[in-house]
């Protein structure tokens, strides 16, 4: 039993490294509107498309506030996203940190 406990903490530190050593990347995109996914319970903002039709999709904090609300007060703000990852690869992206600008 330790020795099953012992691989599995290598295996989450290993693998934890791994995006430690990824170069983190900023991008400054705008919010185009917020939703509310039913499948992780969440509000989520995301972003303009680019010209690929690409875009991000950040959860975001609700204090309260209706969709109609957050939409008002969120669409056209900046959003700072850091990432790490490739972007040919959406599933291999994670978000580090997101804020939102006025």
């Amino acid at each position: 039993m330790k020795k099953l406990i012992l691989i599995l903490l290598l295996f989450f530190v290993f693998t934890s490294q791994a995006f430690a050593n990824e170069k983190e990347t900023k991008v400054t995109e705008t919010i185009d509107y917020v939703y509310y996914d039913f499948v992780s319970s969440t509000y989520m903002a995301n972003t303009v498309p680019d010209e690929t039709g690409g875009f991000w999709a950040v959860e975001i904090d609700n204090e309260g506030e209706s969709l109609e609300a957050l939409n008002k007060h969120y669409k056209g703000k900046t959003i700072e996203i850091v990432y790490v990852g490739d972007l040919d690869l959406d599933h291999d992206i994670e978000i580090v940190s997101s804020q939102i600008t006025e």
